[in-house]
C-alpha cells in the first residue's frame, strides 16, 4: 500500500464525492489512482453466472466493508458483494457498480469467511482454500500473475489449510490452520514481513511467524498479527506509530506492540490499529489526527492508549480508514472518528473523538468499518449499513447516504 501513490489522507477526496469522475481505465505499477467514488450503473438483470438476491431473504454470518464495496457470507455459506466495482472487486464477472447484493461467481455455498480490501476482495472456503478477485497490478490477488480478475482466482499454493484472510490496499495475508502467516503483493515498506522490500505475486512466509498466530489484519503498507500468547506483533510502515512499538521506524520483520498482552481481538486501519484485551479494555495506537484512537485527543501515539469509556466491557473492535467501532459485551455498538458522511452512525455529521453509540441499531454480532461507510450484523443476522452511499455500498438499492443504519436488500 503506497504512501507515494495516494494522499496521506483521503479527507480531500470526501469533499468531492459529489463531483463524480470517470472510473480509471488503466493502472500504474504502483496501483490505480484513487478516485472519488462514482455512482453505480443502473442495475439491470444479473449477468450470466451471477446470482440476484434482491427478492430473497438471507441471514449473515460474517461481513467486511472495503473502500467502496461491502461483502457478506450468509449462514448457508454463500458470498455476496455490492457497491464500487471498477476493478471487479464485487466478483460477479463485471465492472458494473451494484447497489444491492449479487453472488460472487464460482464460490458456491462453501465460503467460510471474506475480506473486502481497497480494490480487491478475498475469501476462504470451508475446505481451507484461499481465493481473491479484483485489481492485481501489484500481485494483490496472489495467483503469481499481475492480471486483474473479475471473478475469484485461487491464491498460489493456498489450496488447503487456510484459516483466515485479510485483504488490504495492494497486498493480502493469511493465517494457516497451523498458525503460519503468509503475505503477498506490494512490499514497498516491508509489509510482507519477509525481511525485504521486494514485492511478491505469490505468498511468502512472514519472518518468525511460522506458527502460533490466531489472526492477521492488513492496513496501509503494514500489518499486525495476534499470537496465541495474547501478544500482538506488527511490521511494515510506521511513520505514524502504527506498529505500536513506541517508535516511528519502519520494520521489515515483525516487532512486538509495546506493553500489550492478553489480547482477544485485533483490527488494523489505514494508519492506526486497535485491540481489545481479555479484561474488556479497548486500546488503540498510531495516527490520531481525526480522533482515530478514541481517547479524546488528536495526538498520535506510537504505543497503545486506552479508548475513552472502555476500560472494560469491550468485546471486539474494528478499524477502517480513519474511523473505529467496537461492540460491547452487551451487544451495543459504539463508533468514533471522522463523521462527515455519517459513518459513525449516530444520526449526525459531528466528528467524534470518543465513542458514541450507533443510533437505533440494537444488539450487534459483528461490525466492519470501511472508507466512509460502516456495516454490522445484528443479533437477528440482518445486515445494516450507514454512511456514504455514492457507490451503492450501503446495499439498499439507492445511492443516498444515511446518518443511521439502513437494512441491506435481501437481509
Amino acid at each position: 500500500m503506497f504512501r507515494s501513490s495516494w494522499p496521506r489522507t483521503f479527507a480531500a477526496l470526501a469533499v468531492v464525492l459529489g463531483s463524480l469522475v470517470a472510473v480509471p481505465t488503466s493502472a500504474s505499477a504502483s496501483g490505480p489512482t484513487l478516485p472519488p467514488l462514482p455512482q453505480p450503473t443502473a442495475r439491470t438483470a444479473a449477468p450470466s453466472g451471477t446470482v440476484s438476491v434482491v427478492a430473497a431473504t438471507y441471514k449473515a454470518s460474517s461481513l467486511s466493508a472495503g473502500y467502496g464495496h461491502t461483502c457478506v457470507v450468509t449462514t448457508k455459506g454463500a458470498a455476496l458483494c455490492w457497491g464500487y466495482n471498477s476493478w471487479g472487486q464485487v466478483g460477479d464477472g463485471t465492472t458494473l457498480g451494484r447497489s444491492t447484493p449479487v453472488g460472487v461467481t464460482g464460490l458456491g455455498s462453501k465460503v467460510a469467511s471474506i475480506s473486502a480490501g481497497m480494490y480487491h476482495s478475498c475469501a476462504v472456503t470451508t475446505k481451507g482454500k484461499a481465493f481473491c478477485w479484483g485489481y492485481n497490478g501489484d500481485g494483490a490477488l496472489g495467483d503469481n500473475t499481475a492480471t486483474s480478475s473479475f471473478t475469484p482466482v485461487l491464491v498460489y499454493g493456498l489450496d488447503k489449510n487456510v484459516k483466515s484472510i485479510s485483504a488490504g490496499v495492494l497486498n493480502s495475508c493469511v493465517v494457516t490452520t497451523k498458525g503460519k502467516v503468509r503475505c503477498w503483493g506490494n512490499n514497498t515498506s516491508g509489509q510482507l514481513g519477509d525481511g525485504t522490500t521486494t514485492g511478491s505475486p505469490k505468498p511468502v512466509t512472514v519472518h518468525g511467524l511460522t506458527s502460533g498466530v490466531t489472526s492477521v489484519s492488513v492496513g496501509q503498507e503494514y500489518a499486525c498479527a495476534l499470537k496465541s500468547s495474547g501478544k500482538v506483533v506488527c511490521w511494515g510502515a510506521n511513520s505514524e506509530g502504527q506498529l505500536g512499538d513506541n517508535s516511528t521506524t519502519n520494520r521489515v520483520t515483525p516487532v512486538t506492540v509495546h506493553g500489550l498482552t492478553k489480547v482477544k481481538s485485533l483490527s488494523v486501519g489505514y494508519y492506526h490499529a486497535c485491540a481489545t484485551r481479555t479484561t474488556g479494555k479497548a486500546v488503540c495506537w498510531g495516527r490520531n489526527t481525526e480522533g482515530e484512537l478514541g481517547n479524546g485527543t488528536t495526538t498520535n501515539s506510537p504505543k497503545p492508549v486506552g479508548v475513552t469509556g472502555f476500560s472494560s466491557k469491550a468485546s471486539v473492535v474494528k478499524t477502517g480508514l480513519a474511523g473505529s467501532c467496537l461492540i460491547k459485551t452487551s451487544g451495543s455498538s459504539y463508533c468514533w472518528g471522522p463523521n462527515n458522511h455519517g459513518q459513525v452512525g449516530d444520526n449526525t455529521t459531528t466528528d467524534r473523538l470518543v465513542p458514541v453509540k450507533v443510533y437505533n441499531l440494537g444488539s450487534t454480532k459483528r461490525i466492519s468499518v470501511g472508507y466512509i461507510h460502516t456495516c454490522a450484523i445484528t443479533s437477528s443476522k440482518s445486515v445494516k449499513c450507514w454512511g456514504d452511499n455514492s457507490a451503492g455500498q450501503l446495499g439498499n438499492g439507492t445511492t443516498t447516504g444515511s446518518l443511521s443504519p439502513v437494512t441491506v436488500s435481501g437481509f
